[in-house]
């Protein structure tokens, strides 16, 4: 076989079994779900936490990609063995987040017993300011339940994400923040711009997670002192538009449930150099995020490959980005 035939055959192989994968998730999640509902809150938790946990030992590859970065992050401050335990604990905390989307309507008639917030007055002093504001957090605890938590409160939530690698799955999660009256737009989608305005002008939070290496415009800023690629959107759109940041978290409680702790809003430079301005705000954003992960270590997703690509050098900062000059977005510059 040539090598190009070769090459051929391995990516079609690969497609194909990515595409068993992405089935076996799918219909697993199906599964996960019915059989997750009938069952009570207090019960269904620590199940959920138990068959994450087991996929420490079922999935090699992600198991040493966690250990791995738990190493590049924190050194020799951490054991090999106290890696594998937070390890572990990152998948149960995932095992918990999938079960309290599934029975999320129990928790719903509860909702202010399970979840407490610090800061709610900062979020409505910001919103009585009446022009919206952007709300960046990271992959910790829940944070699929802290965007429905404002949602439920009353406040408009749109949350700025990336399509999933599989449309079914893509769908089960953008269903689930319709039903709790968030909403989604995929940044991708030709009229990205058009619904974040519509967001802002509505007074609402538009959310945005920023801490994974994505295909998205980005700047590289330190995360536990390496170079890592973050997206730039929150604090071009910030600066454009003189917009409140706010660093928003969500981190469980020792005794069940979760808290929520609001930030004051970030500084917005203004030194008239755009790019220092911009690299100044995804580094103050990208230290907010460091400092939760260290105090909640087990409740990140360590898997994910950080810092998997070399740190950007520039940035055209008017290049890709869906509100830069369209869809009546006013003001020029940053």
């Amino acid at each position: 076989m040539s090598p190009r035939g070769f090459l051929r055959r391995s990516v079609r192989w690969r497609r194909f079994w990515r595409s068993v994968k992405n089935a076996f998730a799918y219909g697993s999640a199906l599964v996960a779900i019915a059989t997750l509902r009938p069952i009570p809150l207090s019960l269904a938790l620590p199940l959920s936490a138990a068959v994450g946990a087991a996929l420490f030992y079922l999935l090699p590859s992600v198991r040493r990609l966690s250990e791995e970065h738990l190493r590049l992050a924190f050194g020799d401050s951490l054991s090999p063995g106290d890696r594998r335990r937070i390890a572990r604990r990152s998948l149960a905390n995932i095992g918990r987040c999938f079960c309290e989307v599934a029975k999320f309507d129990t928790i719903a008639r509860r909702l202010e017993d399970y979840v407490e917030v610090e800061g709610m007055e900062i979020a409505a002093a910001i919103l009585r300011q009446g022009r919206g504001a952007i709300a960046v957090t990271g992959h910790l605890g829940n944070w699929e339940l802290l965007a429905a938590y404002f949602a439920h409160k009353g406040i408009p939530v749109t949350a700025v994400a990336r399509r999933i690698y599989d449309d079914r799955i893509n769908d089960l999660i953008v269903s689930f923040r319709r039903r709790q009256g968030v909403e989604t737009i995929l940044r991708h989608d030709p009229q990205a711009a058009r619904k974040i305005l519509h967001t802002l002008n509505r007074n609402g939070l538009l959310a945005m997670v920023i801490d994974q290496d994505t295909q998205a415009p980005s700047l590289s800023v330190p995360f536990f002192g390496r170079a890592a690629r973050t997206p730039v959107a929150p604090a071009t759109l910030a600066l454009r538009r003189q917009l409140p940041l706010v660093a928003v978290f969500i981190a469980r409680r020792p005794r069940g449930g979760h808290k929520i702790t609001v930030y004051p809003p970030l500084p917005l430079p203004r030194t008239g150099d755009r790019m220092a301005d911009a690299r100044a705000l995804v580094a103050a954003m990208s230290e907010k995020i460091e400092g939760e992960v260290r105090r909640h270590p087990e409740e990140w997703v360590w898997w994910h490959r950080r810092w998997r690509r070399p740190p950007v050098p520039r940035l055209d900062l008017d290049a890709k980005l869906p509100y830069a000059g369209r869809a009546g977005v006013r003001g020029s510059g940053v």
